[in-house]
Parts: structure tokens; sequence; C-alpha cells
């Protein structure tokens, strides 16, 4: 690191650098010393939970809060997020009022985060300000018509998890802080794959008009497929592991179904009748993802 610009050293850079650091952390202590910041983005294996971008470093070299949002598209969030870094670099006050060409043509307003989302989320930070608390600012984006969370006619597609102090949870706060601590939505899960990973639902299963009556696990990767009787439905959805199981808690008496084998079953509440796959069948074809 020795020949990288340090626009931004400081005493915390300058410490960091005197200790054993892996490649990753080495890279976050060089672009903070060079940009001021570090932006990661944190995805969840599932295509419909929400994942979180977040800074580190804008406390420690501009005395300003650190940022956060829920929900963004990584290179979308990057973008909103250095430059919102830059303006409170520059003295803007970014709890005043809302702000504009941040993302897109819409305007984003920041709120103070409560100290539990901030340790439960932004683990990295963390490690960079040795545990100690740190100012966090929560990056709100409203829907296309520019209407925020609270605002009449919001349109739910872009709710998103508001980390204020004073905000009760509700089931988008309590979903999105499980989506992150499986133990707690999930106690006893008996699934060798954790909750979140990725499996296939039939169209008709997961429009609903079909129940689960065909789970099977690919040979190849052990990926979890769940069908109805309509065998050769055209595509699938991606979904979270846990969201039919969830719906029809029976399937936990699958939970040891071997790679490369199904299970079927009449109609609900019928037995389970176990088989290997032949070799090379394919249950189903996805390609769908759940938004």
């Amino acid at each position: 690191m020795s020949d990288q610009v340090k626009n931004f050293e400081t005493a915390r850079t300058r410490h960091f650098r005197t200790t054993q650091l892996n490649e990753n952390d080495q890279n976050v202590i060089s672009k903070i010393e060079e940009y001021g910041c570090f932006v990661i983005s944190v995805s969840s294996n599932c295509k419909d939970e929400l994942g979180w971008s977040y800074t580190i470093g804008v406390f420690d070299t501009a005395g300003k809060p650190d940022l956060i949002t829920v929900g963004l598209p990584p290179k979308v969030a990057h973008s909103c997020l250095n430059e919102a870094a830059r303006r409170l670099r520059a003295g803007i006050d970014l709890t005043q009022g809302r702000h504009a060409d941040l993302i897109g043509n819409v305007d984003c307003e920041f709120r103070p985060v409560d100290p539990r989302w901030v340790k439960h989320l932004m683990n990295w930070a963390n490690w960079y300000y040795g545990r100690a608390d740190y100012p966090v600012l929560q990056a709100i984006y409203p829907d296309l018509e520019n209407r925020l969370p609270e605002d009449k006619g919001f349109n739910r597609k872009f709710a998103q998890p508001m980390m204020q102090p004073s905000v009760p949870f509700t089931e988008v706060e309590q979903d999105f802080w499980d989506s992150f601590d499986a133990a707690t939505k999930f106690p006893g899960w008996k699934f060798p794959d954790q909750p979140h990973t990725a499996a296939i639902l039939s169209k008709a299963v997961h429009s609903g008009t079909e129940p689960i009556n065909f789970v099977s696990r690919d040979a190849d990767d052990g990926g979890w497929q769940f069908l109805g009787d309509t065998m050769t439905d055209s595509g699938g959805v991606v979904v979270c592991l846990h969201h039919p199981i969830d719906e029809d808690p029976s399937l936990v008496e699958l939970a040891d179904l071997p790679i490369g084998w199904y299970a079927g079953r009449d109609a609900p509440g019928q037995p389970w009748h176990r088989k290997e796959l032949p070799p090379h069948e394919e249950t189903a074809e996805a390609t769908d993802s759940e938004e």
C-alpha cells in the first residue's frame, strides 16, 4: 500500500497498516485512504430477499455519518452512496429536506439509523470502528411517483425496512431482520440447506393453483424443485427454500431426501413415496425469478 494515493489517511488507517491484514481487509483500508470510504453490497442467496449496501469510513475520514440503503441494485446503491458521501464531505446536511440526482429521477431522504440495525447489518464497518458506536444515515428512496413509504398511495413494490429508532417493527422490518438472522425465524430448521437457499417452484404451485405433490433434489447440485400435478409446467419461479415449507409444513418430512432422489404423493396429507431419479431426468425448467 506504500505507493497508493492517501488523500484520506487517518490515525485509524495508519494503525491498520501496522497490523496483519488479509487481502480483502487490506483493500478496504486502501480504498478508504484513497477515496474517503468504501462501499460494500451484501446480497441474499435468494432473489426475493432484499440485499443492502453501506459505506465504511465516512465517519472516520470526514466526521460525518456513514450510510446504508436497503433493496437497491448494487450498482445503483454504490452510485447513490458515493455521491451522498461526497455531499456530506462538502458540508451538505443530508438530514434536511429531500435530495435529487442520487437515484434516477426521484428524491431521497436520509434518516438516522438505530444502533441495533448498525450492529446487525454493518459487520465490516463494525470491524473497522472496533465495535465502537458511530452514526449512520439510511438513504430512503420513494416509488416512481416520488412517494415515500409513509405517503398515501406509496407503491409497496418499493417497500424497504425503516431502521429509525422510533419506527415500530412491522412485517417488512421483521422479515428483513430475520433474513439475516435465520436462527430467529427458523428454530429447529431440519433441511441440510439454509432457509434462504434458492429453490424452484413450478408456476402452478407458485400461483396457488396446485399443491406440492412432487419434490426432487437435482443429481448434479442438490437443488430443490417443488411441483404440482402438472409435470410439463413451462418454466419455474426461484424462491427461498423456506417459502414452500412455510406454506406446507408436511414438507419437513422430506428434509432428509437424498441428492438425486424424488418424492411423490397422491395429494396433500397422503404418504410420500421416494425413488431415485432416473439418469438425466429433468423435472422442471426454471426460467423466471420471483421479484
